[in-house]
């Protein structure tokens, strides 16, 4: 491990990375207020259908999700890198049109991780774009696309 230079986000760029992750935007709105920033997500259970994702505090998304006790997921595809250049917490949509996937969750749990809060959240709706399969990755401090397919779908009962 290297060592400590005083830079407090020094491993965050050197090694959590390289951490390849889907980009997705994380939006939210309570009454006419609504805002959007880039993030990631996991799923953490499949019955219920769960996810999870992280957010800045001090962000106005991460507000606005705790005073709302919901967000959406929008999973980007490759064409829409200009989107996620654009995402801010200035404002935005709470889903993106013609994305991979768009999931609308409900918060049912919180709490601190670090400098960031983090939230699951209960799948209440979908859609997806199923004809959409190059998804928009971060990969070492940049956008990067996965690309073509490299295996069949997994047989049915496997449902990751």
């Amino acid at each position: 491990m290297a060592g400590n230079t005083g830079d407090r986000y020094a491993v965050a760029r050197t090694v959590l990375s390289r951490i390849p992750h889907g980009v997705a935007i994380i939006g939210a709105a309570d009454g006419a207020e609504r805002s959007c920033a880039t993030g990631t997500a996991m799923y953490v259970s499949f019955v219920p259908p769960m996810i999870a994702i992280a957010e800045h505090p001090g962000s106005r998304t991460c507000k606005l999700i705790q005073r709302s006790g919901a967000f959406s997921v929008s999973f980007l595809h490759a064409s829409q890198q200009d989107i996620a250049e654009r995402a801010a917490d200035a404002g935005g949509a709470p889903a993106v049109a013609d994305s991979m996937a768009v999931l609308w969750c409900v918060v049912r749990d919180s709490r601190e991780t670090g400098d960031h809060l983090l939230f699951t959240g209960e799948v209440r709706a979908h859609q997806i774009g199923s004809a959409k399969i190059d998804a928009l990755l971060r990969f070492r401090r940049r956008y990067v696309h996965m690309g073509h397919e490299t295996s069949e779908e997994s047989p049915e009962g496997y449902p990751t």
